[in-house]
């Protein structure tokens, strides 16, 4: 009956369905959406400026697969009433678990809640096969969920580590004596500690969702999607690690007060584009067709 009733529904019918879904949707979470765009807004989240882009990114996606995804769209209304109620759950779960929860988690499970309910509106509108073909932006969504205190803390803890170790190998080449105890570098007339700060946890995200998105437009070849995500973190620990050997080098044998300079404060950009660079490199070699020599396997 349920498969009869949506072979009748028309794809514009289906449109103001779930327009009107997404609608009722956001005007039910206009508290938490708010929340969310003031979280991403305040300046000393440096971890959340892409929040605000990443649902005009997944809407660009999406348009730009179109015909692909909308080519037969047919309800899938139990698996997206399944979704939906993992979404109610969540929300259920994030009002009454709110006292123990610390206020950026419980706006993290408050926007996967309202990012699963959404995409269970899509499946249940849609079906499968098109939820299926727009997987990519759909799961895109979820870059708009703040990161998890415990979570970033271990990404924070990982990029710091590894710029550290990038950092002082980078050092000894440039051939400054140097000392190092866990995070502190000892150099002549310099002493260097590399904080969290160091970490670079913007541009570690900024430059890690512009290889998921690269890699989803310009290679076909899963594998090669995920080598391209396997380069991007050595990538980030070897920018930080310039940034802060440049700076060092700079500091011992011209001016100590290139360390509080704006090229220390405001010169991230600069190794942001290093890193974008870098990862532009290795993907256009991955884009290349691949040859097949003729009687070969």
């Amino acid at each position: 009956m349920i498969s009869a009733v949506s072979k009748n529904v028309s794809f514009p019918h289906l449109n103001v369905i779930f327009g009107l879904f997404s609608v009722l949707l956001v005007l039910a979470n206009a508290g938490t959406i708010r929340e969310v765009i003031r979280f991403a807004l305040d300046l000393h989240n440096s971890h959340a400026s892409q929040i605000l882009m990443v649902p005009f990114v997944s809407a660009w996606l999406l348009w730009t697969k179109r015909k692909a995804v909308f080519h037969n769209p047919r309800p899938s209304v139990l698996p997206g009433l399944a979704v939906m109620g993992l979404g109610a759950l969540l929300f259920l779960y994030a009002k009454t678990a709110g006292d123990r929860l610390s206020g950026g988690d419980q706006l993290s499970l408050m926007t996967t809640s309202v990012v699963v309910l959404w995409l269970g509106g899509f499946l249940l509108t849609y079906g499968s096969t098109a939820f299926r073909t727009a997987l990519f932006p759909l799961l895109f969504l979820f870059f708009a969920v703040p990161i998890p205190r415990a979570l970033l803390d271990r990404v924070i803890r990982i990029l710091q580590v590894g710029s550290a170790e990038v950092a002082y190998v980078l050092i000894k080449l440039s051939g400054i004596p140097v000392y190092r105890q866990g995070f502190i570098f000892a150099m002549p007339n310099l002493v260097v500690e590399v904080t969290e700060a160091c970490s670079g946890i913007r541009s570690a995200i900024a430059i890690f969702i512009s290889g998921l998105i690269a890699g989803h437009v310009f290679l076909q070849s899963t594998w090669k999607k995920l080598l391209l995500m396997c380069v991007a973190i050595p990538v980030l620990f070897f920018k930080n690690a310039v940034r802060i050997a440049v700076l060092s080098v700079i500091a011992v044998h011209w001016d100590k007060r290139v360390m509080t300079s704006s090229l220390h404060t405001d010169g991230g950009v600069l190794f942001f584009a290093l890193g974008l660079c870098l990862l532009y490199r290795f993907l256009l070699i991955l884009a290349k067709p691949e040859t097949h020599t003729q009687g070969s396997f």
